[in-house]
């Protein structure tokens, strides 16, 4: 058992707190389990290195025997007009899912917008892919057609960062958003070569609420989200056709729902900012 993170109550939030909890959500019932991450569970250990910390928190997730485990690696590098890079471009969600994407039997998608790292068994997730990053043939729409599909949320919110439900939004074709292509260049299997890939944006001036913290506690009502207490924060985990299913009943009662004001179609405004862009 390793001590990972001291909480604000003075205890030690453990290993084996931590496998515990991933079986109280049913994290570990599933075939593929897509993970978003962050280390909001109180102060890191100061006797582990960071990758001894990291280490640690990746070998009790796999423990949990997923045949599959999926992280985020997003990197937006055509939107923020930069390179990919399928060995070195950095994601940008987190210190657990960067040191995944690190690992020797990490595999990565070749995707300079919305790269996504799998370990495991079911590599066709991330391989073959099409060139929109979210829509036909991406690693969500292939999540979409499998069977014993979870979310996990370790440490942050469904309602903060549910990048799926950006899936649903184009599979639910909202008005208030819409194809955009960037091109860039991408260095992968050894040569480097200018490719297009499209991404699902918002139009401008189109912005998003709160209702994701909503459509959350509607799951959990439900009894489609499971949540337990982990440190200073939570595990949340539920499964992908229940989720999808409750989503798109929300946007075919209200199309509206997620965003502050109704569309405008007449009003469709084209100009992208994305200089910095770290989400959808």
């Amino acid at each position: 058992m390793e001590k990972l993170f001291k909480t604000r109550t003075g205890q030690w939030a453990t290993t084996a707190e931590l496998a515990a909890a991933l079986k109280s959500v049913g994290a570990h019932d599933c075939q593929v389990l897509y993970m978003h991450t962050g280390l909001a569970f109180g102060t890191p250990n100061p006797d582990l290195r960071r990758t001894e910390l990291l280490a640690a928190m990746y070998e009790t997730i796999r423990a949990s025997g997923v045949p599959t485990l999926c992280v985020p690696t997003f990197t937006f590098s055509f939107c923020n007009g930069e390179d990919y890079d399928l060995a070195r471009s950095k994601s940008r969600m987190g210190a657990l899912n960067e040191y995944i994407r690190q690992r020797p039997e990490a595999i990565r998608s070749v995707d300079p917008l919305m790269s996504v790292a799998m370990v495991g068994t079911d590599r066709e997730l991330v391989e073959n892919l099409g060139r929109e990053s979210i829509g036909a043939h991406s690693t969500f729409d292939k999540l979409s057609r499998r069977d014993g599909v979870k979310f996990l949320f370790l440490g942050v919110l469904p309602g903060d960062c549910f990048t799926y439900m950006h899936h649903l939004e184009w599979r639910a074709r909202v008005p208030y958003r819409y194809h955009r292509d960037f091109r860039g260049r991408i260095t992968a299997g050894g040569r480097t070569y200018e490719d297009t890939y499209s991404l699902f944006v918002r139009y401008h001036g189109v912005t998003p609420n709160t209702a994701s913290h909503g459509y959350a506690r509607r799951l959990e009502e439900r009894g489609i989200l499971k949540s337990t207490g982990f440190g200073d924060h939570w595990l949340q985990c539920f499964p992908e056709p229940e989720a999808r299913a409750a989503y798109l009943e929300i946007l075919g009662k209200d199309g509206n729902f997620f965003i502050e004001q109704p569309f405008q179609p007449n009003a469709a405004d084209r100009t992208f900012e994305g200089s910095n862009m770290v989400s959808l």
